[in-house]
């Protein structure tokens, strides 16, 4: 994929998110910096705190704090040493991610004069909790956030009760992902992951939290004579999930994976023949779009962000089924409605194929945060 010219000259930013997890932010921005860097800038990704070490191979990253929680003073002294190394480091551009990322981040590049500073909402905001909510309200509205982008317009909507000086500063960045399909076959894709290879195999992808509302994803899955639902991700529930899938009679047909690399997940979705997600929220869905460039057909939760990420508004058409978060008898009738279906399926991939690179193409994302950052 061609790259766009970087902008007259090279700019340092760097960009400052809550954590190190698995988590669909945090690739994000990683993928952010590699696209930035090579567009001739400097930039670097800055985790406050580590839940996991994931991303500690990453190049140019920094750590503040690999404790996987903090106590108030553990933030307090978090964001001294923040102040400190952004007033040391001197960048042009302080780009927050994460509702803690965009707080702590944009104050103390206020505070060490840092004269660009983004803050980007990767998740509704009534997902937030109360206090950090009301530092959000309260430094969004103020010239602390300079511009604020939101990965998807129901994330913008999210804010329509916030003040009129936070709503003026909003715009909107799809996500676009680095695709590089998987070169083995789908029979080897199945063997190198050790899944049956006659069996019609479900895939989902992500951290096993309560926002992924697998629960109900297993519970629709009763209802399925047959086929296998492969998990990828890691998470506090897997305890409780695999006690549903044992209660259920589901043993060996329900596969935990935990957390997998990239070349795994591409791995993993050559090998589906569905790609499921039920989320009772996202921001929009790496997961998603990855599905929609490995042409799969797609059953996804109906919130706004999957309508947004999944029915072309300019066509009406869409790349996948979209069945409410709450309801798993109509999982269950969807999923085993497309099992019977292979030229809805066969349909629903080529839609999703077409429309994701027309639509939320990886150079239409770094062009965008360019332009939130004034380098274009």
């Amino acid at each position: 994929m061609a790259v766009t010219a970087a902008a007259d000259r090279p700019r340092k930013i760097i960009g400052v998110i809550s954590f190190m997890n698995a988590a669909g932010a945090q690739e994000a921005l990683l993928r952010l910096a590699r696209q930035m860097r090579a567009r001739g800038h400097d930039m670097e990704v800055w985790f406050l705190y580590q839940q996991d070490a994931i991303h500690a191979d990453e190049p140019f990253i920094r750590v503040f704090e690999t404790r996987a929680s903090l106590t108030p003073v553990q933030y307090l002294s978090v964001f001294i040493r923040l102040w400190r190394a952004l007033a040391v480091a001197k960048p042009e551009a302080v780009l927050g991610f994460l509702p803690l990322g965009n707080v702590f981040g944009l104050t103390a590049a206020a505070l060490a004069g840092v004269p660009v500073r983004i803050a980007s909402q990767r998740a509704p905001g009534w997902t937030f909790g109360r206090v950090i909510k009301a530092l959000d309200w309260g430094l969004g509205s103020t010239r602390v956030y300079g511009r604020i982008v939101c990965v998807s317009q129901a994330v913008q909507t999210s804010f329509n009760r916030y003040p009129v000086a936070y709503r003026a500063k909003l715009c909107v960045v799809h996500n676009g992902v680095e695709w590089r399909p998987a070169p083995e076959t789908r029979h080897e894709a199945c063997h190198a992951l050790g899944l049956a290879q006659d069996a019609f195999i479900h895939v989902a992808i992500g951290r096993l939290t309560s926002q992924k509302n697998y629960s109900l994803l297993i519970e629709a899955f009763t209802g399925l004579p047959e086929g296998l639902l492969v998990i990828a991700g890691d998470g506090p529930l897997r305890s409780s999930l695999e006690a549903q899938v044992a209660a259920s009679g589901l043993a060996g047909r329900v596969i935990f994976l935990g957390a997998i690399d990239r070349a795994a997940v591409r791995r993993l979705l050559r090998a589906a023949d569905v790609f499921v997600q039920p989320s009772l929220f996202e921001g929009q869905s790496n997961a998603v779009l990855e599905a929609m460039h490995a042409a799969l057909p797609i059953v996804a939760s109906d919130i706004a962000e999957q309508r947004e990420t999944l029915v072309d508004p300019e066509t009406d058409e869409a790349a996948g089924l979209l069945v409410p978060p709450d309801d798993a008898p109509a999982w269950t009738r969807a999923l085993n409605d497309l099992h019977a279906d292979p030229q809805r399926r066969a349909s629903l991939a080529e839609t999703a194929s077409e429309s994701v690179e027309r639509r939320f193409g990886l150079n239409r994302m770094i062009d965008g945060f360019e332009a939130a950052l004034g380098l274009s």
